[in-house]
């Protein structure tokens, strides 16, 4: 009954964690059970960055992954699917009302060119041409759910 599920329910949110790279190959695991801007907050406060500074993530590929315009008060596991790798980003705003990102992996440009041909081409920030990993996800749980197989 009720214990079996309680059981279950703590052996599933003590496996989701995502890995976020940051630094000179620094990384910290993070549970992204949680609302997103917490998860937000939490990342700038254990990377060491003031609480001013804003930062999102991007897959392993250099696709961002949006949290930072994502509602606040959403669950970040929506957007974030668990045990995969990101790449902690930082988005400035500039006074003519863009956005830019930087990542924030010292050494992305030797150890993962495309992200960082990727990442580094946002001309604003989300403004180049990608496709989002929310949208991957979504779209691998509709195929599962549908009993059809993507190609």
């Amino acid at each position: 009954g009720n214990n079996r599920y309680k059981q279950w329910y703590q052996r599933r949110v003590r496996g989701m964690f995502i890995k976020v790279l940051y630094g000179d190959n620094k990384e910290a695991i993070f549970n992204p059970q949680c609302r997103t801007l917490l998860l937000l907050e939490h990342i700038k406060e254990r990377v060491g960055y003031q609480p001013n500074i804003d930062i999102d993530l991007s897959d392993e590929n250099g696709f961002i992954v949006h949290l930072l315009r994502s509602p606040p008060l959403q669950f970040a596991s929506e957007f974030l699917e668990s045990r995969r790798t990101f790449i902690l980003v930082k988005v400035s705003k500039h006074d003519d009302g863009t956005e830019s990102v930087e990542p924030m992996l010292n050494n992305l440009r030797s150890e993962r060119p495309n992200a960082f041909a990727r990442l580094t081409s946002y001309d604003s920030y989300g403004s180049a041409q990608h496709t989002d990993v929310t949208e991957k996800r979504v779209g691998r749980q509709r195929s599962k759910k549908s009993g059809k197989r993507g190609k």
